[in-house]
This record gives C-alpha cells, sequence and structure tokens, in this order.
C-alpha cells in the first residue's frame, strides 16, 4: 500500500511531490522525478522509531519529522486514506489528536471554551483582584488627587452648604482622628438621609440626615463610620473591583478613551456604594473606638441606627439601601457599648455641638 504527501528535506524551502509506503520497521519515500511522470528519481528510508508525528490541528492534515538533529526533514500529507491508517497505528495516534482531526468543529469549539474560561477567569479574578491591590498601593497623592477629581465631578449636584460645612469641620477638628489622609467634610443641602466618603478624606453628610441626629456621640460614630472607608481605602478598593469589568471590556475592544471615561462617568457611584458585612463591621468598630478615645458614650453608635431603622417604617432611607443588616448592626454595637463605656463628659466637643446645631 502507498499514500502520496508532500516532503520537505530541511535544507532548501523547496517541496516534492512523493509516495509513501509505510511498514512497521521503516517508510519508503519515493520522490517524482520532475522530468518523467510516473518515475521516481529517488528513494528514502524513514527509520520509524525516529518517526516524530507533529501536532497539527487541521482536519485534512497529518504531518511527521524525522530525525534528531536539525533540520528535521517533514511530511505532510491530505491523503484520506493515509490518514486513516495512521490514526489506526497506536504508535502515532494521539486520541485528541484523532479527535480533533475527525471534526474541525469540536477543534473551534475546544479553542472558544478555552477562550472563553481565560476570559471568565480575568473577568471575575484576575482583573478586580489586581485593580484591589492598585487601590491598595497607589501612592497617598495620588488616592487624594483622585478623591479631588470625584469631588469636582459631584460637587455642583451636591448643592453644598458651606456655612453648615464650616461648622461641622471644625466639630470634626476637634475629634483625635488618626488618618493618613486630611478629613474633610461636607454639608449637602438635601433631605435626604445620606452619607458617603470619599477617596483622599473628603466626607459628605446630607442635612436631611443631620437633622435627624440627636447628639454628638451619635455624629462621632456616623463620622466615625465614614472615616474607616477612608483610611481603609474600602471605597476606592469596591470601585476598582466594580468597575474592572468594564475596564477589561474596554481593552479588549480597544476602547483606550472608554478606559479615561469610565471613571468619570462613575463618580456618582461614591455616593451609592455599598460595602460587604465584614467591612461595615470594620467601619462601625472603628467608629466605636473613635467614641471611646474622644470620650463619647458608645450607646450612640445603636442610637444612630435605631434613628434610622425608625425612618423604615415610612420609606428607605438612601443610607440604608448602601449599608444593609441594620439589626445586627444595633446588635453588636449595643453589647459593645454595654460592656466597654467609660463616659468622661467631653464638653468641648459638646459647644462644638451646640454651635452647629444652632
Amino acid at each position: 500500500m502507498q499514500f502520496s504527501a508532500t516532503y520537505f528535506d530541511g535544507i532548501s524551502s523547496a517541496s516534492h511531490e512523493v509516495n509513501i509506503c509505510p511498514n512497521p520497521h521503516e517508510w519508503k519515500i519515493s520522490i517524482a522525478d520532475q522530468n518523467k511522470l510516473n518515475e521516481f528519481s529517488k528513494i528514502i528510508l524513514w527509520k520509524t522509531n525516529s518517526i516524530k508525528k507533529s501536532e497539527v490541528y487541521t482536519k485534512d492534515i497529518v504531518a511527521f519529522t524525522y530525525g534528531n538533529n536539525f533540520p528535521f526533514q517533514r511530511i505532510e500529507s491530505s491523503d484520506k486514506e493515509f490518514i486513516k491508517y495512521i490514526n489506526n497505528k497506536k504508535e502515532f495516534s494521539n486520541q485528541l489528536d484523532v479527535k480533533l482531526h475527525k471534526s474541525i468543529g469540536k477543534s473551534i469549539a475546544l479553542l472558544l471554551s478555552g477562550i472563553l474560561s481565560l476570559s471568565l477567569i480575568l473577568y471575575f479574578w484576575i482583573f478586580p483582584f489586581v485593580a484591589v491591590n492598585f487601590a491598595k498601593n497607589l501612592a497617598k497623592e495620588n488616592v487624594i488627587i483622585f478623591g479631588d477629581y470625584v469631588y469636582n465631578n459631584l460637587a455642583n449636584t451636591l448643592h453644598i452648604n458651606e456655612e453648615q460645612s464650616e461648622k461641622l469641620q471644625d466639630f470634626v477638628n476637634t475629634l483625635h482622628i488618626k488618618s493618613e489622609f486630611p478629613i474633610q467634610v461636607k454639608v449637602s443641602t438635601s433631605n435626604q438621609l445620606n452619607a458617603f466618603a470619599i477617596s483622599g478624606g473628603i466626607i459628605v453628610i446630607y442635612s436631611g440626615l443631620l437633622e435627624k441626629i440627636e447628639s454628638e456621640h451619635q455624629l462621632t460614630a456616623l463620622i466615625g463610620h465614614e472615616v474607616s472607608h477612608i483610611e481603609k481605602r474600602h471605597i476606592l478598593k469596591n470601585l476598582a473591583r466594580d468597575i474592572s469589568g468594564s475596564i477589561f471590556f474596554s481593552i479588549i475592544f480597544g476602547d483606550a478613551n472608554g478606559v479615561t471615561n469610565i471613571f468619570k462617568d462613575n463618580a456618582h457611584r461614591f455616593s451609592q456604594l455599598s460595602f460587604s458585612r465584614s467591612l461595615e463591621k470594620e467601619a462601625d468598630l472603628f467608629g466605636l473606638e473613635l467614641m471611646k478615645n474622644n470620650h463619647l458614650n458608645l450607646n450612640g453608635m445603636h442610637e444612630l441606627f435605631e434613628i434610622l431603622k425608625e425612618e423604615t417604617s415610612a420609606y428607605t432611607p438612601k443610607y440604608l439601601s448602601s449599608h444593609p443588616i441594620l439589626d445586627d448592626r444595633i446588635k453588636y454595637s449595643k453589647e459593645i457599648a454595654d460592656k466597654e463605656n467609660n463616659i468622661v463628659n467631653n464638653s468641648l466637643l459638646k459647644e462644638k455641638w451646640d454651635i452647629l446645631k444652632h
């Protein structure tokens, strides 16, 4: 039996049409004489133990190389009978290769499946991991610059009350806060019960929420909670993770401008970011510690939550929509207050509170 193939000698780029007569010990390769039809000018013998099958994932081609030293001789064949012959030989038959040769559709499906799997890994794990670590290690100066950029994009919609903001800033400056970022507070003229922090040190409290707060203890609880999100970089990490998918698709589709616009378009999301239970609890504990260090009543934390909870009878305050599990937070903050309260009157802070409220 013999099969047709194309032979490359490994020295020149020229190809030769050949016939192959395989047997268990060697392959007899007959090179056709270009000047005389149906005659052969040269016979080459390949020992079977030195023949290596090449991985060519194409439906209608098989290929082999010969020898242990470069440059290698090579044979390619699209002879269907030869392909069938090879696939039945255990020494050359790779089951994966056979299956792929049987169906080009399966080859493409396997390739696409691999690409999809890699894309999903990049989208759900690699990109978020890189984004969060980028946020974690971003230089302080750059975090502040980014925070200012976000705030400037939001400022026109916040309607800041400058007089109240100055009074609130005076209150915050009286607190002993340990933070790598300069804490700035702004009062937004709005009836919404909402507050949020921006990376780099800016905290925005809506006047609707500020009016519901009844004491310096409760206000410090709120301030401490938001400071924790700034200090631990929760906001930047969450935002980086959330928009990493958008960045991924912008890169995939070559939309360089899209990467730039993502941050601008998502600036408003700083007022709507939600955090996991563990991050919320971490922020609450930070707030309680701040209250303790400033000689305030730790009951102010759960009192703040109870005020917010009362408002849910009519509607869900915006602050609660991004700060879930309120009952749990009331419970553990009250338990901590009952165990660790050591109240010393902070008359200076009380004075700043009175000024703010009048």
